[in-house]
């Protein structure tokens, strides 16, 4: 397994500050011309007078600065990533959450819709600090290296936005769900489609909404489209398995012949010493009718990788995943890592058992640290007392 020094590449980091130092000596003079990738960020402190920020590096190749897709089909690692993020700059405002369409905001909005990365001037008056190994504050969003507040920013070129991303922006009369719906048929990103719901781009009645909420309010949103689907498909014959491990995080996917029904399960051992085991979330067939209280983010963004392979299997599963991070994800990075990396395990076919003893093995096998799946999951207790009580009926 690979270890990664958390203080070495934080000190390697601290070596390498020519872009963050270069936009402080600019801030100084209050303007600077920058480059977005495009990204935004909407905090929650404070709700309903928000800040709302536009991410900027002084990279003219802005694009690979926020490229999850990307980074996981290339194969970045964890410290590359880190080490991009810790050289862009939120260049925020305070906004009134109820208040999308004022001047400010109808600039973060085009420059969030944009197909391609921007030129920005802006006009900055202090450069605060950086935490990007805050664990609390960065676990469900993308961090930054420095946050900086401005005065005002102008878009230095004309927009280019796709066609869909237009419609669904100048449609009124469409619901923020049918916004949702309708990019992600028509493959819109997820991080787009979160970022616009984010900056009060699509809806009838529109508003800002933080960035972590709004992220998992679009997971949470095409998955339950989803699974309306999913759940008129006929029922898996075998178990199956599958595994892999994408940017220090571990998945293990257990997939049971029965109707739908989803858990997902943590363990961690960030320090290469002693693991920790924490209480998963699940459903069952109705789903849920509570937001999830131990996997947060992480739930949502795994179940709409899950069912997007059913959809691709057309069958109807019960599956328990466990998620094992490792010391190689040293920093969270967002919530789009346990989404793109669940996706990337799951583009192979899948391993199939005929026998339930048998696939828990093979499950059981692929586990770094030790767990009792069958007392940690919940589904399968439920499934394995359904089972039980059938046979008297």
């Amino acid at each position: 397994m690979k270890i990664i020094n958390v203080k070495s590449v934080y000190e390697e980091i601290k070596k390498n500050k020519i872009a963050i130092n270069r936009i402080i000596d600019l801030a100084k003079k209050g303007n600077v011309e920058g480059f977005t990738p495009p990204s935004t960020l909407v905090g929650e402190f404070n709700y309903p007078k928000v800040s709302v920020g536009v991410i900027f590096t002084t990279d003219q190749n802005a694009a690979i600065y926020d490229a999850p897709k990307f980074w996981v089909k290339n194969g970045f690692d964890v410290s590359k990533i880190f080490s991009l993020k810790s050289t862009l700059v939120n260049a925020k405002n305070n906004v009134d959450v109820r208040r999308p369409d004022n001047s400010y905001m109808q600039n973060v909005a085009l420059a969030t819709m944009s197909e391609t990365e921007l030129s920005l001037d802006f006009k900055i008056s202090k450069v605060l600090g950086s935490s990007m190994l805050n664990s609390n504050k960065y676990k469900d969003i993308s961090p930054h290296g420095v946050t900086a507040t401005m005065s005002d920013f102008k878009l230095n070129e004309n927009v280019r936005i796709n066609k869909n991303v237009e419609k669904v922006y100048y449609d009124r009369d469409l619901k923020a769900t049918e916004g949702m719906s309708y990019l992600y048929t028509n493959r819109i990103s997820d991080e787009k489609i979160s970022k616009m719901l984010s900056v009060g781009a699509m809806g009838v009645k529109r508003k800002i909404v933080p960035t972590k909420w709004a992220i998992t309010a679009v997971d949470d949103g095409i998955g339950k489209e989803l699974l309306d689907e999913v759940k008129s498909y006929p029922i898996g014959k075998e178990f199956a398995v599958k595994t892999g491990t994408v940017l220090g995080n571990h998945y293990i996917f257990l997939f049971v012949p029965d109707t739908w029904a989803f858990e997902l399960i943590e363990t961690w051992n960030r320090s290469g010493d002693e693991v920790f085991s924490g209480e998963g979330d699940y459903e069952f067939y109705d789903g849920r009718k509570e937001y999830v209280k131990n996997t947060a983010g992480a739930y949502y963004a795994v179940r709409l990788a899950v069912l997007e392979k059913l959809m691709e299997l057309k069958r109807q599963f019960s599956v328990i995943v466990i998620r094992e991070i490792t010391p190689e994800y040293f920093a969270p990075l967002g919530v789009w890592v346990v989404r793109e990396g669940a996706r990337k395990v799951l583009q192979e076919g899948l391993n199939y058992f005929y026998d339930k003893a048998m696939a828990l093995k093979n499950a059981k096998d692929m586990l770094l640290y030790p767990l009792n799946i069958e007392k940690k999951s919940r589904v399968l207790s439920y499934k394995e007392r359904q089972t039980r009580l059938s046979g008297f009926q």
